[in-house]
Protein backbone atom coordinates (compact mmCIF):
# COMPACT_ATOMS: atom_id res chain seq x y z
CA UNK A 1 0.00 0.00 0.00
CA UNK A 2 1.50 2.83 -0.85
CA UNK A 3 2.52 5.45 2.10
CA UNK A 4 1.06 8.86 1.67
CA UNK A 5 3.73 11.67 1.81
CA UNK A 6 3.51 13.73 5.30
CA UNK A 7 4.31 16.73 3.72
CA UNK A 8 1.45 18.96 3.11
CA UNK A 9 0.47 20.11 -0.27
CA UNK A 10 0.81 23.54 -1.25
CA UNK A 11 -1.99 25.79 -0.55
CA UNK A 12 -4.17 26.70 -3.51
CA UNK A 13 -3.09 30.60 -4.76
CA UNK A 14 0.52 30.78 -2.30
CA UNK A 15 2.49 31.15 -4.97
CA UNK A 16 2.81 34.50 -6.94
CA UNK A 17 2.02 33.53 -10.57
CA UNK A 18 4.46 34.92 -13.15
CA UNK A 19 1.84 37.43 -14.55
CA UNK A 20 1.08 39.27 -11.05
CA UNK A 21 4.79 39.71 -10.68
CA UNK A 22 5.20 41.41 -13.93
CA UNK A 23 2.28 43.47 -13.20
CA UNK A 24 3.90 44.73 -9.48
CA UNK A 25 7.44 45.40 -11.73
CA UNK A 26 5.60 47.33 -14.09
CA UNK A 27 4.15 49.59 -11.48
CA UNK A 28 6.81 49.99 -9.34
CA UNK A 29 8.61 51.19 -12.56
CA UNK A 30 6.24 53.22 -13.53
CA UNK A 31 5.78 54.53 -9.35
CA UNK A 32 10.01 54.99 -10.16
CA UNK A 33 9.31 57.44 -13.12
CA UNK A 34 6.88 59.36 -11.20
CA UNK A 35 8.77 59.65 -8.29
CA UNK A 36 11.91 60.90 -10.42
CA UNK A 37 9.84 63.12 -12.45
CA UNK A 38 8.18 65.26 -9.61
CA UNK A 39 11.56 65.22 -7.97
CA UNK A 40 12.89 66.67 -11.20
CA UNK A 41 10.15 69.13 -11.13
CA UNK A 42 10.20 70.03 -7.52
CA UNK A 43 13.76 70.71 -8.65
CA UNK A 44 13.69 73.00 -11.15
CA UNK A 45 10.94 74.99 -9.26
CA UNK A 46 13.56 74.65 -6.66
CA UNK A 47 16.62 76.27 -8.99
CA UNK A 48 13.92 78.68 -10.60
CA UNK A 49 12.82 79.96 -7.36
CA UNK A 50 16.11 80.33 -5.88
CA UNK A 51 17.17 82.01 -8.86
CA UNK A 52 14.32 84.63 -9.24
CA UNK A 53 15.00 85.15 -5.30
CA UNK A 54 18.77 85.91 -6.21
CA UNK A 55 18.19 88.31 -9.01
CA UNK A 56 15.15 89.87 -7.76
CA UNK A 57 17.32 93.30 -6.64
CA UNK A 58 19.22 92.78 -9.81
CA UNK A 59 18.71 96.60 -11.22
CA UNK A 60 18.23 97.71 -7.65
CA UNK A 61 22.01 99.11 -6.36
CA UNK A 62 23.41 98.85 -3.32
CA UNK A 63 24.95 102.39 -3.02
CA UNK A 64 25.81 102.16 0.45
CA UNK A 65 24.99 105.36 3.29
CA UNK A 66 24.60 108.47 0.90
CA UNK A 67 26.40 110.22 3.46
CA UNK A 68 29.52 110.34 5.81
CA UNK A 69 27.62 108.20 8.84
CA UNK A 70 30.30 108.22 10.96
CA UNK A 71 31.35 111.97 10.34
CA UNK A 72 28.06 112.96 11.25
CA UNK A 73 27.51 110.82 14.35
CA UNK A 74 30.41 112.15 15.44
CA UNK A 75 29.27 115.74 15.64
CA UNK A 76 29.31 116.93 19.14
CA UNK A 77 29.34 120.86 20.88
CA UNK A 78 30.62 120.80 24.38
CA UNK A 79 27.77 120.71 27.31
CA UNK A 80 28.75 123.66 28.74
CA UNK A 81 28.25 125.28 25.00
CA UNK A 82 25.55 123.07 23.73
CA UNK A 83 21.61 124.41 23.52
CA UNK A 84 20.44 120.76 23.82
CA UNK A 85 22.47 120.18 27.12
CA UNK A 86 20.72 122.67 28.60
CA UNK A 87 17.27 122.24 27.65
CA UNK A 88 17.79 118.47 28.80
CA UNK A 89 18.56 119.90 31.74
CA UNK A 90 15.97 122.27 31.82
CA UNK A 91 13.34 119.76 31.00
CA UNK A 92 14.75 117.62 33.87
CA UNK A 93 14.16 120.10 36.54
CA UNK A 94 11.12 120.94 35.70
CA UNK A 95 7.92 119.69 37.97
CA UNK A 96 5.19 117.95 36.14
CA UNK A 97 2.13 120.34 35.11
CA UNK A 98 -0.62 120.41 37.32
CA UNK A 99 -3.36 117.91 36.55
CA UNK A 100 -5.71 119.35 34.34
CA UNK A 101 -4.23 122.51 32.66
CA UNK A 102 -2.15 120.99 29.89
CA UNK A 103 -4.88 122.26 27.47
CA UNK A 104 -5.90 125.35 29.25
CA UNK A 105 -2.30 126.50 29.94
CA UNK A 106 -0.88 126.29 26.16
CA UNK A 107 0.00 129.78 25.95
CA UNK A 108 -1.39 130.00 22.56
CA UNK A 109 -4.54 130.21 23.69
CA UNK A 110 -4.77 132.04 26.79
CA UNK A 111 -2.51 135.23 28.27
CA UNK A 112 -1.15 135.29 31.86
CA UNK A 113 -4.45 136.70 33.60
CA UNK A 114 -6.63 133.91 32.20
CA UNK A 115 -4.12 131.05 32.97
CA UNK A 116 -5.13 128.28 35.95
CA UNK A 117 -3.98 129.74 39.01
CA UNK A 118 -2.61 126.16 39.51
CA UNK A 119 -0.46 126.84 36.31
CA UNK A 120 0.88 130.22 37.59
CA UNK A 121 1.68 128.65 40.79
CA UNK A 122 3.66 126.13 38.75
CA UNK A 123 5.68 128.80 36.45
CA UNK A 124 6.67 130.39 39.80
CA UNK A 125 7.45 127.07 41.22
CA UNK A 126 9.90 126.14 37.71
CA UNK A 127 12.59 129.17 38.10
CA UNK A 128 14.96 127.39 37.34
CA UNK A 129 14.20 125.38 34.66
CA UNK A 130 13.58 129.06 32.91
CA UNK A 131 17.26 130.23 33.84
CA UNK A 132 18.18 126.70 31.99
CA UNK A 133 15.92 127.62 29.03
CA UNK A 134 17.54 131.13 28.79
CA UNK A 135 21.47 129.31 29.16
CA UNK A 136 20.53 127.16 26.43
CA UNK A 137 19.07 129.59 24.00
CA UNK A 138 22.31 132.09 23.87
CA UNK A 139 24.05 129.02 22.96
CA UNK A 140 25.60 129.48 19.51
CA UNK A 141 25.11 125.45 18.42
CA UNK A 142 23.47 122.19 19.35
CA UNK A 143 23.59 118.59 19.24
CA UNK A 144 22.09 115.87 20.50
CA UNK A 145 23.68 115.74 24.35
CA UNK A 146 23.15 111.56 24.51
CA UNK A 147 22.94 110.32 20.94
CA UNK A 148 20.09 108.86 19.80
CA UNK A 149 18.22 110.12 23.10
CA UNK A 150 15.15 112.37 22.16
CA UNK A 151 15.43 116.05 24.24
CA UNK A 152 11.76 117.76 23.29
CA UNK A 153 11.39 120.84 25.74
CA UNK A 154 7.89 122.10 24.64
CA UNK A 155 6.88 122.19 28.89
CA UNK A 156 9.77 124.12 28.79
CA UNK A 157 8.89 126.38 26.04
CA UNK A 158 5.67 127.04 27.49
CA UNK A 159 7.31 127.76 30.50
CA UNK A 160 8.98 130.77 29.09
CA UNK A 161 5.97 131.73 26.74
CA UNK A 162 3.94 131.99 29.90
CA UNK A 163 6.50 134.04 31.80
CA UNK A 164 7.02 136.44 29.15
CA UNK A 165 3.13 136.75 28.84
CA UNK A 166 3.32 137.36 32.66
CA UNK A 167 5.87 140.25 32.73
CA UNK A 168 4.32 141.65 29.44
CA UNK A 169 0.36 142.23 31.70
CA UNK A 170 3.54 144.22 34.10
CA UNK A 171 4.32 146.09 31.99
CA UNK A 172 8.29 144.91 30.84
CA UNK A 173 8.05 144.66 27.38
CA UNK A 174 12.19 143.73 27.79
CA UNK A 175 11.61 141.04 30.64
CA UNK A 176 9.05 139.65 27.94
CA UNK A 177 11.42 139.90 25.08
CA UNK A 178 13.86 138.02 27.20
CA UNK A 179 11.68 135.38 27.21
CA UNK A 180 10.20 135.26 23.76
CA UNK A 181 13.61 135.28 22.42
CA UNK A 182 14.65 132.39 24.42
CA UNK A 183 11.86 130.44 22.41
CA UNK A 184 12.51 131.68 19.01
CA UNK A 185 16.16 131.35 19.36
CA UNK A 186 15.16 127.47 20.44
CA UNK A 187 13.24 127.17 17.77
CA UNK A 188 16.36 128.02 15.58
CA UNK A 189 18.36 125.43 17.38
CA UNK A 190 15.47 122.93 16.81
CA UNK A 191 15.00 123.42 12.73
CA UNK A 192 18.92 123.37 12.61
CA UNK A 193 19.78 120.59 14.43
CA UNK A 194 16.61 118.60 15.38
CA UNK A 195 15.52 115.30 14.72
CA UNK A 196 12.06 114.86 12.82
CA UNK A 197 10.33 114.38 16.44
CA UNK A 198 11.88 117.92 17.38
CA UNK A 199 10.95 118.87 14.16
CA UNK A 200 7.29 117.88 14.31
CA UNK A 201 7.20 119.80 18.37
CA UNK A 202 8.80 123.08 16.95
CA UNK A 203 6.33 122.99 14.21
CA UNK A 204 3.17 122.11 16.11
CA UNK A 205 3.26 122.83 19.36
CA UNK A 206 5.72 125.84 19.37
CA UNK A 207 5.05 128.09 16.45
CA UNK A 208 1.63 128.69 16.73
CA UNK A 209 2.05 129.79 20.33
CA UNK A 210 4.81 132.18 19.57
CA UNK A 211 3.37 133.88 17.11
CA UNK A 212 0.62 134.82 19.42
CA UNK A 213 2.48 135.86 22.39
CA UNK A 214 5.04 137.83 20.10
CA UNK A 215 1.67 139.36 18.34
CA UNK A 216 0.41 140.47 21.47
CA UNK A 217 3.67 141.62 22.81
CA UNK A 218 4.32 143.71 19.37
CA UNK A 219 0.68 145.30 19.31
CA UNK A 220 0.84 146.69 22.85
CA UNK A 221 2.04 150.22 23.12
CA UNK A 222 4.55 149.65 26.05
CA UNK A 223 6.65 148.36 23.53
CA UNK A 224 8.98 150.65 21.72
CA UNK A 225 9.93 150.73 17.91
CA UNK A 226 13.87 150.45 19.10
CA UNK A 227 12.98 146.87 20.67
CA UNK A 228 10.58 145.88 17.71
CA UNK A 229 13.58 146.30 15.63
CA UNK A 230 15.77 144.76 17.53
CA UNK A 231 12.77 141.81 17.43
CA UNK A 232 12.83 142.02 13.95
CA UNK A 233 16.49 141.59 13.50
CA UNK A 234 16.53 138.69 15.81
CA UNK A 235 13.41 137.11 13.51
CA UNK A 236 15.81 137.31 10.65
CA UNK A 237 18.65 135.40 11.51
CA UNK A 238 16.49 132.18 11.71
CA UNK A 239 16.02 132.06 8.28
CA UNK A 240 15.70 128.48 7.72
CA UNK A 241 18.62 127.18 5.17
CA UNK A 242 19.38 124.35 3.03
CA UNK A 243 22.13 122.55 5.57
CA UNK A 244 19.19 122.66 7.78
CA UNK A 245 17.13 120.33 5.98
CA UNK A 246 20.13 118.61 4.97
CA UNK A 247 20.68 117.93 8.17
CA UNK A 248 17.26 116.51 9.32
CA UNK A 249 17.18 114.52 6.66
CA UNK A 250 20.22 112.66 7.30
CA UNK A 251 18.87 112.14 11.00
CA UNK A 252 15.46 110.94 9.82
CA UNK A 253 17.75 108.20 7.17
CA UNK A 254 19.53 106.93 9.97
CA UNK A 255 16.31 106.41 12.06
CA UNK A 256 14.58 104.65 9.15
CA UNK A 257 17.63 102.53 8.74
CA UNK A 258 17.53 101.89 12.50
CA UNK A 259 13.97 100.97 12.49
CA UNK A 260 13.84 98.01 9.67
CA UNK A 261 16.09 95.64 12.59
CA UNK A 262 12.89 96.72 15.01
CA UNK A 263 9.68 95.00 14.79
CA UNK A 264 6.82 97.42 14.54
CA UNK A 265 4.09 97.12 17.24
CA UNK A 266 1.03 95.15 16.09
CA UNK A 267 -1.11 98.16 17.23
CA UNK A 268 0.82 100.46 15.23
CA UNK A 269 0.54 98.02 11.84
CA UNK A 270 -2.98 97.72 12.83
CA UNK A 271 -3.53 101.36 12.92
CA UNK A 272 -2.24 101.77 9.25
CA UNK A 273 -3.21 98.55 7.21
CA UNK A 274 -5.90 97.46 9.25
CA UNK A 275 -7.30 94.41 10.49
CA UNK A 276 -6.40 91.27 8.92
CA UNK A 277 -6.90 88.06 9.02
CA UNK A 278 -6.20 84.47 7.08
CA UNK A 279 -8.60 81.83 6.47
CA UNK A 280 -8.99 78.60 5.39
CA UNK A 281 -12.52 78.06 4.52
CA UNK A 282 -14.23 78.16 7.67
CA UNK A 283 -11.24 78.27 9.75
CA UNK A 284 -9.27 81.03 10.84
CA UNK A 285 -5.34 80.52 11.06
CA UNK A 286 -3.61 80.98 14.72
CA UNK A 287 -1.35 84.04 15.34
CA UNK A 288 2.09 81.50 15.07
CA UNK A 289 0.45 80.24 11.68
CA UNK A 290 -0.03 83.96 10.65
CA UNK A 291 3.33 84.99 11.83
CA UNK A 292 5.25 82.35 9.81
CA UNK A 293 3.26 83.00 6.21
CA UNK A 294 4.21 86.98 6.90
CA UNK A 295 7.77 85.64 7.79
CA UNK A 296 7.79 83.42 4.45
CA UNK A 297 6.38 86.73 2.67
CA UNK A 298 9.10 88.84 3.62
CA UNK A 299 11.68 86.52 3.23
CA UNK A 300 10.64 86.11 -0.53
CA UNK A 301 9.97 89.85 -1.17
CA UNK A 302 14.08 90.12 0.33
CA UNK A 303 13.28 92.27 3.09
CA UNK A 304 14.72 94.25 5.02
CA UNK A 305 17.11 94.88 2.23
CA UNK A 306 15.14 95.61 -0.22
CA UNK A 307 13.70 98.37 1.94
CA UNK A 308 17.34 99.56 3.08
CA UNK A 309 18.80 100.15 -0.68
CA UNK A 310 15.62 101.92 -1.67
CA UNK A 311 15.87 104.30 1.13
CA UNK A 312 19.37 105.19 0.41
CA UNK A 313 18.76 106.02 -3.08
CA UNK A 314 15.51 107.96 -1.57
CA UNK A 315 17.78 110.21 0.62
CA UNK A 316 20.71 110.22 -1.92
CA UNK A 317 18.36 112.06 -4.12
CA UNK A 318 16.93 114.31 -1.58
CA UNK A 319 20.30 115.27 -0.36
CA UNK A 320 21.45 115.80 -3.94
CA UNK A 321 18.72 118.45 -4.28
CA UNK A 322 18.92 119.92 -0.89
CA UNK A 323 22.33 120.28 -1.55
CA UNK A 324 22.09 121.87 -5.26
CA UNK A 325 22.42 125.90 -5.77
CA UNK A 326 18.17 126.37 -6.29
CA UNK A 327 16.62 123.79 -4.16
CA UNK A 328 13.24 122.13 -5.14
CA UNK A 329 12.93 125.10 -8.29
CA UNK A 330 13.18 122.06 -10.94
CA UNK A 331 10.37 120.63 -9.53
CA UNK A 332 9.96 116.83 -9.00
CA UNK A 333 11.03 114.65 -12.12
CA UNK A 334 8.61 111.94 -10.44
CA UNK A 335 6.32 111.01 -7.63
CA UNK A 336 6.11 107.75 -5.70
CA UNK A 337 2.46 107.47 -4.06
CA UNK A 338 2.62 105.19 -0.71
CA UNK A 339 -0.66 103.58 0.07
CA UNK A 340 -2.08 101.06 2.57
CA UNK A 341 -5.28 100.67 4.31
CA UNK A 342 -6.60 104.00 4.14
CA UNK A 343 -3.32 105.86 4.30
CA UNK A 344 -1.14 107.18 1.63
CA UNK A 345 1.52 109.59 1.21
CA UNK A 346 3.08 111.21 -1.60
CA UNK A 347 6.83 111.64 -2.19
CA UNK A 348 8.95 113.46 -4.45
CA UNK A 349 11.91 112.74 -6.27
CA UNK A 350 13.97 115.24 -8.06
CA UNK A 351 15.94 115.54 -11.01
CA UNK A 352 19.87 115.04 -10.34
CA UNK A 353 22.68 117.23 -12.05
CA UNK A 354 25.47 115.57 -13.77
CA UNK A 355 27.35 117.14 -10.68
CA UNK A 356 25.33 115.12 -7.97
CA UNK A 357 27.47 112.84 -6.12
CA UNK A 358 27.49 109.19 -7.67
CA UNK A 359 24.82 107.41 -5.67
CA UNK A 360 22.39 110.04 -6.60
CA UNK A 361 23.05 109.28 -10.19
CA UNK A 362 23.10 105.74 -10.03
CA UNK A 363 19.15 105.44 -10.69
CA UNK A 364 16.75 107.57 -12.53
CA UNK A 365 14.04 109.22 -10.06
CA UNK A 366 11.27 107.48 -11.79
CA UNK A 367 12.81 103.80 -11.31
CA UNK A 368 13.61 104.65 -7.71
CA UNK A 369 9.58 105.70 -7.54
CA UNK A 370 9.30 102.43 -8.83
CA UNK A 371 10.94 100.05 -6.73
CA UNK A 372 9.98 101.89 -3.85
CA UNK A 373 6.19 100.94 -4.42
CA UNK A 374 7.45 97.64 -4.13
CA UNK A 375 9.02 97.74 -1.00
CA UNK A 376 7.30 96.75 2.47
CA UNK A 377 9.68 97.53 5.33
CA UNK A 378 10.07 100.83 4.23
CA UNK A 379 6.56 101.68 3.02
CA UNK A 380 5.02 100.95 6.03
CA UNK A 381 7.31 102.98 7.97
CA UNK A 382 7.32 105.81 6.17
CA UNK A 383 3.60 105.80 6.14
CA UNK A 384 4.20 105.61 10.13
CA UNK A 385 6.48 108.33 9.99
CA UNK A 386 3.76 110.62 7.92
CA UNK A 387 0.52 109.31 10.10
CA UNK A 388 1.87 110.42 13.18
CA UNK A 389 3.32 113.77 12.20
CA UNK A 390 6.98 112.77 11.36
CA UNK A 391 6.99 113.06 8.05
CA UNK A 392 10.62 112.20 6.14
CA UNK A 393 11.14 114.04 4.27
CA UNK A 394 11.05 117.07 6.27
CA UNK A 395 8.23 119.30 5.25
CA UNK A 396 10.20 122.61 3.97
CA UNK A 397 7.21 124.65 3.28
CA UNK A 398 6.18 124.65 7.05
CA UNK A 399 9.33 126.19 8.19
CA UNK A 400 9.30 128.64 5.96
CA UNK A 401 5.86 129.42 6.10
CA UNK A 402 6.32 129.89 10.03
CA UNK A 403 9.14 132.25 9.58
CA UNK A 404 7.61 134.09 6.79
CA UNK A 405 4.40 135.28 8.70
CA UNK A 406 6.53 136.06 11.86
CA UNK A 407 9.11 138.42 10.08
CA UNK A 408 5.65 139.62 8.16
CA UNK A 409 3.91 140.37 11.34
CA UNK A 410 7.22 142.12 12.57
CA UNK A 411 7.76 144.47 10.06
CA UNK A 412 4.00 145.37 9.44
CA UNK A 413 3.68 146.43 13.07
CA UNK A 414 6.58 148.42 12.97
CA UNK A 415 5.45 150.11 9.88
CA UNK A 416 1.59 151.05 11.44
CA UNK A 417 3.69 152.47 14.57
CA UNK A 418 6.18 154.85 12.55
CA UNK A 419 3.41 155.50 9.59
CA UNK A 420 0.13 155.32 11.46
CA UNK A 421 -0.97 153.03 9.23
CA UNK A 422 -1.05 149.25 7.83
CA UNK A 423 1.07 148.83 4.46
CA UNK A 424 -1.00 148.67 1.53
CA UNK A 425 0.54 145.55 0.60
CA UNK A 426 3.15 142.77 1.71
CA UNK A 427 5.54 144.70 -0.78
CA UNK A 428 5.49 147.93 0.57
CA UNK A 429 7.98 146.69 3.51
CA UNK A 430 10.43 145.97 1.11
CA UNK A 431 13.34 148.64 1.10
CA UNK A 432 12.76 150.34 4.46
CA UNK A 433 11.92 147.51 6.39
CA UNK A 434 13.16 144.42 5.51
CA UNK A 435 15.22 143.77 1.83
CA UNK A 436 13.24 140.88 0.47
CA UNK A 437 10.15 139.16 1.23
CA UNK A 438 10.89 135.51 2.85
CA UNK A 439 10.30 133.12 0.15
CA UNK A 440 7.63 130.58 1.80
CA UNK A 441 7.62 128.07 -1.12
CA UNK A 442 4.73 129.02 -3.07
CA UNK A 443 6.97 129.93 -6.21
CA UNK A 444 7.85 126.70 -5.92
CA UNK A 445 6.52 124.70 -9.57
CA UNK A 446 3.23 122.52 -9.45
CA UNK A 447 3.21 120.48 -12.68
CA UNK A 448 0.43 117.98 -11.99
CA UNK A 449 1.59 116.07 -15.10
CA UNK A 450 4.53 114.38 -13.20
CA UNK A 451 4.56 110.83 -13.59
CA UNK A 452 3.15 108.87 -9.92
CA UNK A 453 3.83 105.52 -9.77
CA UNK A 454 2.16 103.84 -7.25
Amino acid sequence: MPIQSECPAPAAGSVTSPKVLRLLRKRLRQLAWVTLVLAIGFANVATGLAIWWATSLNGLPDIGDPFDVAAFRAFRVPDDQNAFAFLRRADEALTPMPAGTRAAGVPGVVSWSQTDPKLRDWVEANRRALELFQQGAEQADAANPAGDHEVNGTRSAWLALLEGSKRQEGGDSAGAWDCYRAVLRMTTHMRRRGCLHQRFDVNVYWNGSLRTRLAAWAADPRTTIRELRAALDEVLKGEPRAEWDAFAMKSGYLEMIRSLEQPIHPFTRQEIEGESTYRLDDMQLSAEMVGHLDAARHFLLREPERSRRVLRLLCANWLADVESPVPGRAGPAARARLTSGKNSVTLPLYPVSPDAPTGARSLPPGDIAVWLVTTEDAKLRILVADRFGWPWPPDRLQDRRAYRDLVIMMATEIYRRERGALPPSEEALVGTYLQSLPDDGSSDPVDERTPTVQ
